[in-house]
């Protein structure tokens, strides 16, 4: 057996400590690299979203007509059964000499309609309903900021 001097041992232990270092540090880049292909980060962002409510059927004086919250405005969603519609427009027409209310409607296939309305506060139609999300861009239709979080 050979004997070991001082420079064979420091020799020897550099060599080692040298191959634990560059084992340690590519296992840490792969670690990194697995780390960053599979990472998502859920991420609070604020946006603002179309006032949406619900609005039944009611037949009134034997007509067909839509119990719709007190407050609607043009650009809000109304969930008519299990259909979504814009409101477009708002307009008073005379019918027989009787002043009624009409919405007029457009839904996501762009189907437009005029609907008879009337504005009563519900228990169904007070409650708040998840809109369809505005673009950045738009300031002027009316909306409700809203969080959610999404993956980055």
């Amino acid at each position: 057996m050979e004997r070991l001097d001082r420079r064979g041992l420091l020799a020897s232990l550099v060599a080692a400590l040298g191959g634990v270092l560059a084992f340690w540090r590519s296992d840490a880049e792969a670690g990194q690299r697995r780390a960053a292909r599979g990472v998502r980060r859920r991420v609070r962002r604020r946006v603002r979203r179309r006032i949406r409510r619900r609005a039944v059927t009611r037949v009134v004086a034997g007509r067909r007509v839509w119990v719709v919250p007190v407050g609607l405005a043009v650009s809000w969603e109304l969930m008519h059964e299990n259909r979504v519609v814009v409101v477009k427009e708002l307009k008073a027409v005379d019918r027989n000499g009787a002043k009624i209310q009409v919405a007029v409607v457009q839904d996501s296939a762009g189907k437009v309609e005029d609907v008879e309305i009337l504005r009563e506060d519900t228990e169904d139609n007070r409650k708040d309903l998840e809109g369809s999300v505005l673009p950045d861009s738009d300031k002027t239709t009316p909306g409700v900021e809203a969080e959610i979080e999404v993956d980055e």
